[in-house]
């Protein structure tokens, strides 16, 4: 077949109308017909020209980087690099804290209350110590140590293992109804590497290494503490189980700082790249639009209005990046998958719970700059949860809620959906207490794509909502759904004053774009601002992209997201229970697009580093759809 008819066959909107309407229809229509007659004639125009490399079968993007000139530099220095790699590999594994990090886990697996005792009690006991003897105690803090030293005393006497441990307690038995405990690493935790001599000689390191512990805790300010210790085991465990660093990010991207889910998420791809010969790793899909992206917003950083600014925002750049490289090759196991999937639930679901606590009962005010009070004068309250204000809230719950939707339906087991079907219901009640009309539409163009792309009945049910909603919905809700798109509405009228500056600014900076960050954004936006409306961005992703990284950043993520989901729908059209999942991981980034359009939704780089980590999860589905297809042609 020629090139450009692996084009059309390959494309995403060919793609979309096979998914939805079946090949067979496809094929024995006239537009099939005309389209493979035109792409037979310019294939054969374009013949022998350099662009007869590229295509769009399950190989392309290998074949595309086999082929390469940079590839090729890159496979002659391929041995060096393995070499740095193993010298790397043979240093860590050689060290003591190698040797006592793979103990300590194998004792802790073995004897998880006993292993923690013999490192916490001397540590307790050495910090107890010094603090007597250097500086006071009050008597409830002396009271609260002594108590703990005796709990402590008394679990090194409880020879326990992890997986009994996990499943005799309560929250063991929740997680094994959730999810197959023949299946989750929660349980499996995994052989004990260390031997019989390693364990032993461990259980005489561990009090020494408490003692230094609780010493050094004690002469160190506790965040510099936390900083070192955290750094240095935090890097051994992920270096043993990379995967964690994953379950930890997908956890703790709405809950913490993006600091700490960027140090974490470096830490997991250095270690995939330490443990390549274990980790099988490949190409992942759209890993060169992916890669053409990154390179756009170097080449922004660099011909910067602001050139120091945008080199600081650079670093995240290549934390998206991380972050869809290690999921998109971790993801490819369905154990690990599934984990992190509970993960993130867990996680949002505790976002989701506290932001409808904020509605009902702490009663948020909701800032001016949220909402127009001369429109919606009975609007108070907008959740924002643990996010930064509503509508960052609603761009994470529309990433989360149509994967979780896939999940319900890929599950096998009661415990499991009700689960997920409660967690879901919880999600989109906090969805729509943020009042964000974007986040409502992209939430509904994701519930449509995959009722359209793997469940039809659902469009019925949708459609009945459509119907009855009027007159279940309170009139706050109503008069929010009814005032969009409507110039009335303060922060309409504003998007498109927006609009017209930012597209002023891209016909001026087209090229190389005016730089990353949004202090870049404010410092040029005064020039070209109308009728003094203020913005810190452009309110909608796709010019607020072109705006800082130019034309080819733009044309960099269109590519990715094409070819991303082009692939996804050759994986949904699989009969297997993964192919639901990936199903709702499409809708959810067509939802996001569709919010993109009103919305700068990259504005918090938590919410970046989602995208990037369902992106990668699609990535991984398609790449084991892939991976099942060619088993079977062979």
């Amino acid at each position: 077949m020629g090139m450009m008819s692996r084009w059309v066959r390959g494309s995403l909107i060919l793609r979309i109308l096979i998914t939805v309407f079946g090949s067979e229809t496809y094929k024995e229509s006239f537009f099939s017909r005309m389209m493979t007659s035109v792409s037979e004639s310019v294939s054969g125009m374009l013949r022998g020209s350099f662009l007869r490399f590229f295509s769009i079968d399950r190989m392309w993007e290998k074949s595309a980087v086999e082929r390469s000139r940079f590839a090729g530099a890159i496979i002659k220095a391929g041995p060096f690099f393995a070499g740095a790699i193993n010298y790397i590999n043979r240093q860590i594994r050689g060290s003591l804290l190698f040797e006592l990090t793979l103990g300590a886990e194998g004792l802790f697996i073995e004897s998880p209350l006993m292993a923690l005792s013999c490192f916490l009690l001397p540590a307790l006991i050495s910090s107890t110590v010094l603090k007597a003897l250097f500086s006071s105690f009050t008597v409830k803090t002396l009271v609260l140590r002594l108590a703990l030293m005796a709990l402590l005393l008394a679990a090194a006497f409880v020879n326990v293992s992890l997986d009994k441990l996990l499943s005799g307690s309560i929250v063991g038995k929740i997680i094994s109804l959730i999810i197959d405990e023949k299946e989750t690493i929660i349980f499996n935790i995994g052989n004990v590497r260390a031997d019989h001599a390693g364990k032993k000689k461990v259980r005489i390191m561990l009090p020494t290494v408490g003692i230094i512990t609780g010493a050094l805790y004690y002469m160190l300010p506790v965040s510099t503490f936390i900083k070192l210790f955290g750094l240095i085991f935090l890097f051994m465990a992920l270096y043993l189980r990379p995967w964690w660093g994953l379950f930890m990010v997908a956890f703790m991207l709405p809950l913490t700082a993006t600091t700490y889910s960027v140090a974490i998420i470096g830490l997991t791809f250095i270690c995939i790249i330490l443990n390549y010969d274990k980790i099988k790793t490949g190409i992942p899909h759209a890993l060169l639009p992916a890669v053409f992206f990154v390179a756009t917003a170097v080449l922004a950083a660099a011909f910067s209005m602001m050139r120091a600014d945008s080199i600081k925002t650079l670093p995240l750049y290549a934390a998206y990046f991380m972050v869809f490289y290690s999921s998109a090759i971790l993801f490819k196991n369905r154990i690990v998958l599934k984990t992190a999937l509970l993960f993130q639930a867990v996680s949002a679901l505790v976002v989701s719970v506290y932001g409808i606590y904020q509605y009902f009962f702490v009663k948020v005010p909701t800032a001016i700059a949220w909402i127009d009070v001369k429109q919606f004068p009975e609007l108070a309250t907008r959740v924002y949860a643990t996010l930064e204000n509503p509508n960052v809230l609603a761009e994470y719950l529309v990433l989360v809620i149509p994967v979780m939707l896939g999940f319900l339906w890929a599950s096998g087991r009661l415990f499991q959906k009700i689960f997920y079907l409660a967690a879901i219901g919880a999600m989109t009640l906090c969805l729509v207490l943020t009042f964000s009309r974007g986040g409502w539409l992209g939430l509904l163009l994701a519930l449509m794509v995959f009722a359209a792309l793997k469940e039809p009945r659902l469009l019925i049910l949708l459609l009945a909502l459509a119907l009855i909603s009027p007159l279940l919905m309170p009139s706050v809700v109503l008069n929010r759904i009814a005032s969009i798109g409507s110039l009335e509405d303060s922060s309409n009228a504003f998007r498109v004053t927006i609009w017209i500056a930012a597209l002023r600014m891209i016909k001026d900076y087209w090229l190389t774009g005016i730089g990353l960050g949004l202090s870049v954004f404010s410092r040029v936006y005064r020039d070209y601002m109308i009728a003094g409306t203020p913005a810190l961005h452009a309110h909608n992703l796709y010019l607020e992209m072109g705006i800082e990284m130019g034309i080819a950043g733009l044309l960099a993520f269109l590519w990715m997201m094409a070819a991303g989901l082009a692939r996804a729908l050759d994986g949904i059209r699989a009969k297997n229970r993964y192919s639901f999942i990936l199903a709702g991981v499409a809708g959810a980034l067509g939802g996001h697009l569709l919010h993109g359009l009103f919305d700068y939704v990259w504005f918090s780089p938590r919410i970046v580093m989602a995208f990037w980590l369902v992106f990668g999860m699609m990535s991984a589905l398609s790449s084991m759809a892939d991976e099942k297809a060619l088993n079977e042609e062979t």
